[in-house]
């Protein structure tokens, strides 16, 4: 099995090594387990890490990549996605702005920062699988005999051809589904939706609960795939988890009359924290200071 990625890691390298030798699925290691398991434990954050998490980072690699092995030698996961082909592609984007990714069957995909992608080398099979933790958009080749499945979390999303964007940051309290084009079918272990074009699908990770709601301009949900940044009437501690993300930086609020809040605009990706928190100001007054990594509202 070959593991291709942007940036080799020592995880990476100790996965690589690693040949299934799986005859087929068992009930207790299906492929809906697998992928939760085998996404739960690749799944890193390099812009979040502590100083601890830091000195440790070699043995998490090790251990991490174990798991992973064991996982995967044990499962029929791999057997279920690829059939008699293996290989995938690790896509990880922290360029601070958004890749483009074209899949095999001609489905594109654009990549949100902070966000990583995996996928087969070439799909093989009924299904057209690929993981996803992050945000991406997808325009998805249309293709009535292999449908196509994007695992995010625990949320499985089911497609034929549509577009569509999904932000399932393993940093969020929720995973979100927007609609463009085409109808798609979002489930986990107990619910199932069908989503129709301009719906939101927003799923809360600790209660399981699945809300959809009808979107007036569905279009901006995707204005990040031109490196710009839209808030509307978004609550702040929204924006302060997205501006930690962003910026690598800690925020406090200290100012409990900023918990409520909420603010509306566009920002560029590749504007600086100040200048975005500065805009802020001009429809709140707060005051910020910045002590090392750590962002102070007051």
């Amino acid at each position: 099995m070959r593991i291709e990625k942007e940036k080799t890691s020592e995880m990476d390298k100790l996965i690589a090594g690693i040949e299934l030798h799986s005859p087929g699925p068992s009930k207790e290691h299906s492929a809906e387990k697998s992928f939760s398991r085998l996404m739960t434990r690749i799944q890193t954050d390099n812009n979040s890490i502590d100083i601890f998490r830091r000195r440790s980072n070699q043995y998490r690699i090790w251990l991490a990549a174990a798991t992973v092995a064991l996982l995967i030698a044990m499962s029929g996961w791999l057997y279920m996605m690829l059939d008699t082909d293996p290989s995938f592609i690790i896509k990880t984007n922290n360029s601070g702005i958004v890749q483009t990714v074209p899949l095999p069957d001609g489905t594109m995909i654009q990549l949100n920062n902070h966000s990583k992608l995996i996928y087969p080398e070439r799909f093989s099979g009924d299904l057209r699988e690929v993981f996803l933790e992050g945000e991406a958009y997808f325009d998805v080749k249309h293709n009535k005999k292999h449908p196509f499945i994007v695992r995010a979390g625990e949320l499985k999303i089911r497609v034929l051809g549509t577009k569509f964007t999904v932000n399932a940051s393993s940093q969020a309290p929720q995973i979100t589904a927007t609609l463009l084009e085409g109808s798609i079918e979002v489930s986990n272990e107990k619910k199932q939706m069908l989503m129709k074009p301009s719906q939101q699908l927003k799923y809360d990770v600790n209660s399981g609960n699945m809300l959809l709601t009808e979107l007036n301009n569905a279009g901006r949900e995707i204005r990040w795939t031109q490196n710009i940044w839209v808030l509307s009437d978004t609550p702040l501690l929204d924006i302060c988890q997205r501006l930690e993300q962003l910026f690598n930086v800690k925020i406090i609020i200290m100012n409990d009359e900023l918990i409520g809040k909420s603010f509306t605009g566009e920002f560029y990706t590749n504007e600086s924290l100040e200048s975005i928190l500065k805009t802020m100001q001009i429809s709140t007054s707060f005051k910020y200071e910045r002590k090392g990594k750590n962002i102070i509202l007051k």
